[in-house]
């Protein structure tokens, strides 16, 4: 392991190395924070960054802030060990951002692009990571570190199509409100919403999304069975008349996203399965055998 980040600092010291005989002698403040850098004092260098870009000969030149996002998003990535609530990084974007503006001709274009690129897909991960790990009191943020993510991606590639990541994004969420409902459904019916609405915005980016459709369909068919379970010998006939018109529009509700799972792809045990039982639960017993006949099928033909 000591090889190989001595071999990453070797590489990233030639690299700026490279970028600091551009300007060597022009300078000296920001040339210091890069010897720094390549004695590995992140700290040190950090230093002679900051005072650079405050200096009144320096702090107009895309190199000083080219070399200061660079040495910040190092200590992000090398003493932080990525951490999402980084302040570092936000500064390693700003700076570079600031060469970007002062670079007229182009000369640190396609390294603060990499640099940029490399930090948008950190708070993508941490967008990602935070869905898997979903709160009551983190809810909001996986969408701000993912907007933040499309931004600063969006300084590379302007013209970049996100509904593809969109779509897996809003996916992601849903699991995870599906996991804080789960922990009381009776009391967190506000994340079943958050569950149903997430996979819509889901579909309405992409109607022909399998998953999206087929765990829909799901969720909203076990709501409808988990209203039924909680009837038992004390409840009242009005109450049972509720509740079974409100399962029958869970049910109806399911029916169309499963219906459209399957035919995305048809002949899925898991969609067939799922297309009986609502049918069944609706009392549709002609339609219901339509698909038992359908599963039976499947299942001896995986047999065979």
């Amino acid at each position: 392991m000591g090889n190989i980040q001595l071999t990453y600092r070797c590489l990233l010291s030639a690299f700026l190395l490279s970028v600091a005989s551009i300007a060597f002698g022009q300078a000296p403040l920001t040339d210091r924070a890069v010897a720094l850098y390549q004695e590995g004092d992140l700290m040190a260098a950090r230093d002679a960054a900051l005072e650079a870009v405050q200096s009144p000969e320096e702090r107009e030149t895309a190199y000083a802030w080219f070399v200061k996002g660079f040495v910040f998003k190092e200590i992000y990535k090398q003493i932080e060990k990525a951490n999402p609530y980084s302040e570092n990084r936000e500064v390693a974007v700003e700076s570079i951002k600031m060469s970007m503006q002062l670079d007229s001709i182009g000369e640190y274009t396609d390294n603060n692009q990499k640099a940029l690129t490399f930090i948008a897909t950190t708070y993508y991960n941490d967008a990602v990571k935070l869905t898997k790990s979903l709160s009551f009191d983190n809810l909001e943020e996986p969408e701000k570190f993912y907007a933040k993510y499309k931004t600063i991606d969006a300084l590379v590639e302007p013209n970049k199509s996100y509904a593809k990541q969109d779509v897996e994004m809003f996916m992601n969420l849903a699991k995870g409100n599906r996991l804080l409902y789960e922990k009381d459904m009776e009391k967190n019916t506000a994340y079943f919403d958050n569950v149903v609405d997430y996979y819509k915005k889901a579909l309405e980016l992409n109607p022909e999304e399998y998953s999206a459709n087929h765990n829909l369909a799901i969720n909203l068919y076990n709501r409808g069975v988990y209203k039924i379970r909680k009837i038992n010998h004390n409840t009242e006939i009005f109450e049972l008349m509720a509740i079974q018109e409100e399962c029958v529009t869970y049910f109806k509700k399911s029916l169309p996203y499963m219906l459209k799972a399957n035919e995305l792809n048809k002949n899925r045990e898991e969609t067939v399965k799922g297309l009986m039982a609502i049918y069944r639960s609706l009392s549709d017993d002609e339609q219901a055998m339509i698909y038992e006949t359908q599963l039976d099928i499947i299942l001896n033909e995986g047999g065979k």
